[in-house]
């Protein structure tokens, strides 16, 4: 109900929550509630509703003033809440929180035999009872001395005493507490000096309770909750911390805890982020361009100038800041290599790119050396990326030796992460033109072109840049990585390679034509013929695989074995696919291994269905039993091609009146140009706008249209909602499709080379 309750306008609940109050009453307990129907709890002062509003764990969390409106009330049945006193409701509120509702109880109400004051005398967890240590009802305080002693803090310790002797006895009850063997012996001393002189009690409550007592907390690392304690204080001497941290500094915890204050001095930040840097940089309320010129310290210093360098340009820091102050430079680089992919990135990011470039273009443009002496200088530089590229603009000395930092090609040909001063140089490289990459390829070693290839910033250029360098294996880096879209893909298989095909068809951006194509064997070049051989180590994986099948893989597949194991996990779905498998089977291996499949047909072990469809065995069965092949062939062919049109598919779309219709779950090639054309032309309906947009491939103009409209919509309403916007789509919408390029060209591996 509370998603219902959010949105409602309703200005007066008053008369629901007299009338109704069954059904309101547990939705106050859970979730977003309006301001209205909050106020009016607070207002009619109704025990139970008020104990559910207290228990309102995401309410509270997102209106924090609503926890002092609820102590505020003085009500029994918030501190039930508030101390986890309601079966089946732990107590959420922080310790600041429970001991603000116990410091105003007042009255006979909070006292008998069921009361909240009987609950907290029974209670035994210091959880529960270290609040108490401020509660002015008799016995509350004395109970959290007599059962959590041991585990109070020096400050707890002292407020009970206080709150004891103003309201639960006076110097007298005192005076019974003066040997008991729970007090810590600072405490205990206290404790007699006010039995002589009840201001000297009040002062060391009042030193415990400031940063005096906070700084002792801050080091006792055993102590359960330091960030309860430090929200009791509201003011800090933030100079008598400074001194405490100079002469033993804390450990990271309590670092942590006092930098996250929105109060931290910048003085002290600077200082300490010389001392735990990754410390101060994760966890302070803001960062301070100043940090970025200051020598990080502590374990992981290089980390902490990235995650600086990171919140910085997130927070306001310049990407000038950046470039001219931060430093070590390797680490800057490291930090800013990838930038982040959301929509919320500051334009900074975009700034530090555009400089970086024009610094790199400045000093190390084209020239090998230069470049090798920045390589050689990051792992041990100290001052900033423009001093860098400066200093080796201008090299003392040429290197010796190979490639700084060399190392061999790994054995998977591909390099899972880079870190340090390798991601430090594939920033600078990521910088730089692909002529400049070009001009560095023949001096490179293996692991760093491993590294551009593997994780730079793609480039169309690399593939005609590995293939002038005759080293078979930069295509298989190449083919090796993870992001490539599905053009890049293409054009690698362009190059008819068994091994770079083997590596493409790992890739997660491939298109199912493409795993369709690649699993054919069909060369890509204009005018080859002779089929590519599967490469084995392909072939090898494959017959392992049990699941990550598409439809259309089986559909052309090169290798006998390898389709049948195919069919035997994953459907082939859709009588058209189907027969389009056999013709692709029969023209390139002949009819009869098209009547040994349908005798011998694979048992399905992942899908329920027989691999063969009736229709289609029929179909098939009748045309082998012809005496002229060649015109049974030509038949099934024909009717092939038929069922692959444009129009058969527009026409089987209109008839279509169910999204989830087999249609839109079968193996087809869709043909989204025409598909597209058609739907600017006259609408196809909302279903099948809405079906469509299950397939992998659905161009993001029709994911789009069809999450605007229903599923029960007329064309003509479609077309009235359609984005105006969209009436201009069709050039840039066919860019935009995933499967442009790949579409192609399983069409034409779907008709033979």
């Amino acid at each position: 109900m509370s998603p219902l309750l959010e949105v409602s306008e309703l200005n007066d609940w008053s008369h629901p929550l007299a009338s109704a109050a069954d059904v309101l009453g547990p939705a106050l307990a859970d979730g977003p509630l309006p301001d209205a129907l909050i106020n009016a709890v607070l207002t009619a002062h109704d025990p139970v509703q008020l104990g559910r509003l207290a228990t309102n764990e995401s309410l509270i969390a997102a209106r924090p003033g609503l926890l002092e409106r609820l102590t505020a009330t003085g009500h029994t049945m918030v501190a039930r809440a508030a101390l986890g006193l309601i079966p089946g409701r732990p107590g959420t509120w922080s310790l600041r929180a429970r001991r603000d509702v116990l410091a105003s109880a007042r009255g006979t109400h909070w006292t008998g035999p069921r009361s909240v004051l009987t609950k907290l005398l029974q209670a035994h967890e210091p959880s529960v009872l270290r609040p108490a240590v401020i509660c002015p009802l008799p016995g509350a305080a004395r109970t959290a001395l007599n059962k959590a002693g041991s585990a109070l803090t020096r400050a707890e310790q002292l407020r009970a005493l206080l709150t004891i002797h103003d309201h639960d006895g006076g110097p007298a009850a005192l005076e019974q507490l003066a040997d008991f063997y729970g007090l810590r012996p600072e405490v205990k001393e206290t404790l007699r000096e006010a039995l002589a002189d009840a201001g000297a009690l009040r002062k060391a409550v009042e030193r415990a309770e400031g940063t005096e007592g906070l700084i002792e907390e801050l080091y006792n690392d055993r102590l359960l909750g330091r960030d309860e304690h430090l929200a009791l204080r509201d003011q800090l001497d933030w100079n008598t911390i400074a001194a405490a941290a100079a002469n033993r500094p804390f450990d990271e915890k309590a670092t942590a805890l006092l930098a996250a204050r929105p109060d931290f001095p910048d003085e002290l930040r600077a200082d300490w982020y010389q001392v735990q840097a990754m410390v101060v940089v994760t966890h302070s309320a803001r960062v301070a361009p100043e940090l970025l010129a200051l020598a990080p310290g502590g374990p992981r210093a290089a980390k902490a100038v990235a995650a600086l360098v990171r919140r910085g340009l997130d927070a306001g820091c310049t990407a000038a800041q950046v470039l001219e102050s931060a430093r070590p430079a390797a680490a800057v680089l490291e930090a800013v290599r990838q930038p982040p992919e959301d929509d919320t990135r500051s334009s900074a990011w975009n700034d530090l790119a555009a400089l970086l470039a024009d610094l790199v273009g400045e000093h190390l443009g084209e020239d090998v050396e230069a470049w090798r002496s920045a390589r050689a200088l990051l792992p041990r530089f100290k001052g900033t990326i423009p001093e860098l590229l400066g200093e080796s603009a201008t090299p003392v000395k040429k290197p010796k030796g190979g490639w700084p930092g060399g190392a061999d090609m790994p054995a998977a040909e591909r390099s899972s992460s880079v870190t340090g001063a390798r991601a430090a140089f594939v920033t600078l490289l990521d910088a730089a033109p692909a002529t400049a990459h070009a001009a560095l390829l023949p001096h490179l070693d293996d692991r760093t072109v491993c590294d551009l290839f593997g994780h730079g910033r793609w480039r169309m250029e690399w593939i005609d840049l590995a293939v002038a360098t005759r080293q078979p294996r930069y295509l298989r880096v190449l083919a090796n990585r993870g992001s490539l879209t599905a053009d890049a893909v293409e054009m690698l298989m362009r190059l008819d390679d068994p091994a770079v095909n083997g590596r493409l068809f790992r890739r997660s951006g491939l298109t199912a034509p493409q795993r369709e194509r690649l699993l054919s064997g069909r060369p890509m070049r204009e005018g080859a013929t002779e089929p590519l051989v599967l490469d084995p180590e392909l072939l090898k994986d494959l017959m392992a695989r049990t699941t990550w099948w598409r439809g259309r893989d089986a559909m052309d597949c090169a290798d006998l074995e390898l389709q049948r194991h195919i069919l035997r996990h994953v459907r082939v779905r859709g009588i058209v696919p189907q027969l389009r498998m056999m013709l692709n089977l029969w023209e390139r291996h002949g009819a009869d291994e098209v009547a040994a499949l349908l005798k011998d047909e694979p048992e399905a072990i992942s899908h329920s269905r027989k691999v063969i469809r009736r229709e289609v065995r029929a179909t098939v069965t009748k045309l082998l039993a012809r005496q002229d092949r060649d015109t049974a062939l030509a038949e099934l062919r024909e009717t092939v091609t038929e069922g692959e049109t444009a129009q058969w598919q527009i026409a089987a779309l209109r008839k279509q009146t169910f999204s989830g219709a087999e249609l839109f779950r079968e193996a087809h090639l869709w043909h989204w140009e025409e598909l597209l054309t058609e739907h600017s032309r006259h609408p196809l309906p909302a279903l099948a706008l809405k079906g469509l947009s299950y397939v992998p491939e659905c161009p993001q103009e029709f994911r789009a249209e069809s999450g605007e409209v229903g599923d029960d919509y007329t064309p003509e309403e479609v077309r009235r909602r359609r984005p105006r916007a969209a009436r201009h789509w069709r050039s840039c919408a066919l860019r935009k499709a995933r499967p442009t390029s790949g579409a192609g060209c399983a069409r034409r591996s779907s008709r033979g080379s």
